[in-house]
């Protein structure tokens, strides 16, 4: 075997050598072929463009913001009545919480603005001597509720009470007035009689003295009517002493009828003042136990679709202002919210056109989405962990996203974003390290 290819090799180097020519239109057909290879790849390496990008992580999200769900004073979860991905309207009852203690507050703080709203209903019919308590259009609205009925009954028993032991002071007052007036007109006129009786005695008493001067009367009959005289001058003084007092009387019991009065009226006008300050405080009070009532409805904030729910347990526990859940509004555009790379920050721009790849569905069934890059941020961002970036937020088409309606996006689904960066042909691509090196090495410094 071996002889029999030496002998070949021979034969083709003893034609080679008898016949040289033989060979060149070969080789010439060849180097034409490369020529033209190369010289087609040229051309086509310096005039076809091909695009370039800025790769960019991110997540997708809605345009405009979500509303976080939360709770103010937090409590002791009773249901949950969504789960994530259901689409809510604005006021549904998304959680419920124990509202035991909620609910005492309010009741207790109920009872006590209908008490003083009563009081003071009473005390102004007090104030204003009406014979009946002028029931307010917040007791009246609602009539039918038993602690309205209960406080209504109660002031009116205590109006009642209050009046009547107020009246029977002042007539007990008035009727020693009318006593003692009764008194001094009974006074009078025993005065009067005895100013007549002495008008008379005094007659007598010059009478008898002119016949006792004559010796036609005795001396013992004028010195009786004298002393029947001196007895009723001092009766009369003892009238006008006793009038005088009773008229005194009459001045002190008017004063402390009047003090009486106006004691009462004070009395109920510095309670009403204090009922109207109690009752401020408790409606302001009795509002925020309404409000913290409410709330433990924890209700959405807007029409939207629920996602990150944090709580799953009944009886589980939500701390005061802890984020339960966020709402996605309804329509809304979407949006990737990316990382750009400080390095490509050059050669990025708003407006560019963009290519989103959602890697959370297959690469090999699901197309690219064509977006827009909306916004970079003024300055980098330099998170606590990881690398610095800058933010940008790229908006995706809608048409091409109805392309693939089977598509069902959640926000914070990872994306990956190709941001066109423009175009270059094959040969600026391949000589661009070349170009650098060779502007980087011809220079001294």
């Amino acid at each position: 075997m071996s002889n029999a290819a030496n002998d070949l090799n021979d034969a083709f180097a003893l034609s080679e050598a008898e016949n040289p020519k033989a060979w060149r239109p070969v080789v010439l057909t060849g180097f034409i072929v490369m020529m033209l290879f190369f010289g087609v790849f040229g051309v086509w390496a310096s005039l076809a463009p091909l695009g370039s990008g800025a790769i960019a992580q991110g997540q997708l999200q809605v345009s405009s913001n979500q509303k976080t769900v939360q709770h103010l004073e937090g409590g002791i979860i009773e249901a949950i009545n969504v789960k994530d991905g259901d689409i809510v309207r604005e006021g549904d009852v998304l959680v419920r919480l124990d509202d035991t203690r909620a609910l005492v507050e309010f009741e207790l703080l109920r009872k006590q603005f209908l008490t003083h709203l009563g009081t003071k209903a009473r005390l102004e019919a007090e104030r204003d001597d009406l014979a009946e308590i002028n029931i307010p259009k917040d007791l009246l609205s609602a009539a039918a509720d038993e602690d309205v009925q209960e406080v209504i009954a109660g002031q009116q028993r205590l109006f009642t009470n209050r009046i009547s032991a107020r009246d029977s002071q002042f007539g007990l007052l008035r009727r020693r007035i009318q006593k003692t007036r009764e008194e001094i007109t009974a006074l009078g006129a025993q005065q009067r009689a005895d100013a007549r009786q002495y008008e008379l005695i005094q007659e007598e008493i010059e009478d008898v003295r002119g016949l006792y001067e004559k010796g036609l009367a005795r001396k013992p009959q004028l010195l009786a009517l004298e002393r029947t005289a001196v007895q009723l001058e001092g009766s009369i003084g003892n009238r006008k002493a006793l009038i005088a007092r009773a008229e005194q009387t009459i001045a002190e019991t008017e004063f402390q009828l009047l003090n009486t009065q106006e004691r009462f009226k004070t009395e109920v006008e510095t309670s009403l003042r204090e009922v109207q300050d109690q009752l401020i405080d408790v409606r302001d009070r009795l509002k925020a136990a309404r409000d913290a009532l409410d709330r433990t409805r924890i209700r959405s904030p807007q029409d939207g679709q629920v996602y990150g729910l944090r709580f799953f347990t009944v009886g589980g526990v939500i701390g005061p202002g802890e984020p339960i859940m966020g709402i996605v509004p309804l329509g809304d555009t979407l949006v990737v919210k990316a990382r750009i790379d400080p390095a490509d920050i050059d050669v990025v721009e708003v407006g560019a056109i963009a290519s989103v790849r959602l890697t959370s569905f297959s690469q090999r069934t699901t197309q690219p989405i064509d977006g827009k890059l909306l916004s970079i941020s003024a300055d980098i961002v330099e998170p606590e962990r990881g690398a610095p970036f800058y933010e940008a937020r790229v908006e995706l088409d809608r048409e091409s996203l109805a392309k693939q309606p089977e598509l069902e996006l959640v926000q914070g689904m990872p994306a990956t974003v190709i941001i066109s960066t423009g175009d270059q042909t094959l040969l600026e691509y391949l000589l661009a390290p070349l170009v650098r090196s060779f502007e980087l090495g011809l220079r001294e410094n």
